[in-house]
């Protein structure tokens, strides 16, 4: 019993140890983010955490609590574009946290430590803040592409780095507005010469899309723009993919057009998993939507809505609430025709 006692009270270390290594080396990495942001001259508008998010909205800072998250921050980037420094933006967090490595190293080597629980648990420091250097753990956890890629992709072509800079200036206005229909026109503009597989130009349609949408564009026009890009799935990101096949079925089935490769990409359990983790509240409009174009049920439909609305509302997100209002009034009014 002795022995069994002292196992799993070294286990419930180790296990503490990797919690507190996880949070404290996420914090790392983020202050590393924050610096780069703040160097490119570019002003922090989000910070999230694991399940909770601090958001400047309206001039003022709020708790927020999305149905999902992960660790990373967002930031405005500057008015001129050509201090829009992506290097610093992509590397800097791993850059604090190998620097973190490095130091623990260098401290480990000066004292002599015998094997015993808190050399495993200098091991799992340097371990876990290992893995934040190369955002090999957001990788794996979250599905999201590293810094490195990001930057890759960004060099690809002139429009691949003009759609980082346009992404991320449309993810800091939604922030704080809770729309891009702030946004200038030659914001939205999709640059000539970029490749339609990269996944950078893939986010700058979407911001196209969205943009259009509230500004009062014609769909079919909107949506065309979207097909042409066919982007490979192979070369999508999970969280890019969730949110192309998102966007692609909603707005064809709102334009009553339910084809059958749409139906298939809803009906998919793979691309359902995907759309759930990685736009888990537009699920309830797409949802919704398929439900009374392809069901024909409009009554579950508008439950649905009513359910988005409120997971909608906890965050803000003034876009998603006027998309569901809209959605809402194009099924009531079918049913009296």
């Amino acid at each position: 019993m002795q022995v069994a006692g002292q196992f799993l009270a070294t286990v419930g270390w180790l296990g503490l140890a990797l919690i507190v290594s996880e949070l404290v080396a996420t914090g790392i990495y983020l202050v590393g983010q924050w610096l780069g942001y703040r160097l490119s001259g570019s002003q922090v508008v989000l910070v999230a955490g694991f399940r909770y998010q601090l958001a400047h909205v309206n001039g003022h800072w709020h708790w927020q609590r999305p149905l999902t998250s992960y660790p990373h921050l967002v930031a405005l980037p500057p008015t001129d574009a050509k201090r829009f420094n992506y290097a610093s933006i992509c590397f800097s967090g791993g850059l604090f946290s190998l620097l973190t490595v490095i130091i623990s190293l260098v401290t480990m080597a000066q004292v002599t430590v015998t094997f015993n629980l808190w050399l495993m648990v200098v091991v799992i420091w340097i371990w876990v803040n290992t893995l934040k250097a190369g955002q090999l753990l957001p990788m794996m956890l979250h599905g999201r592409p590293t810094g490195a890629l990001d930057f890759k992709t960004a060099r690809a072509s002139n429009a691949a780095l003009t759609a980082a800079y346009v992404t991320q200036l449309a993810a800091a206005t939604t922030v704080m507005t809770g729309s891009v229909a702030t946004l200038p026109v030659d914001a939205i503009l999709m640059p000539t010469g970029g490749d339609r597989q990269n996944y950078l130009v893939v986010r700058q349609a979407w911001v196209t899309l969205q943009w259009g949408l509230q500004h009062g564009l014609q769909l079919p026009d909107l949506l065309a723009g979207l097909d042409r890009l066919a982007p490979s799935f192979n070369t999508l990101p999970p969280a890019d993919l969730a949110v192309y096949l998102d966007a692609t079925i909603y707005w064809n089935l709102i334009a009553n057009r339910p084809g059958a490769q749409l139906i298939g990409w809803y009906q998919d359990a793979g691309a359902q998993r995907l759309r759930q983790r990685y736009t888990p509240l537009t699920q309830y409009k797409l949802q919704a939507v398929y439900t009374w174009r392809v069901d024909h049920q409009a009554a579950p439909a508008l439950a649905l809505i009513d359910r988005g609305l409120i997971q909608a509302k906890r965050v803000a997100a003034t876009t998603e609430i006027e998309w569901l209002k809209a959605l809402r009034t194009k099924i009531q009014t079918s049913g009296k025709d």
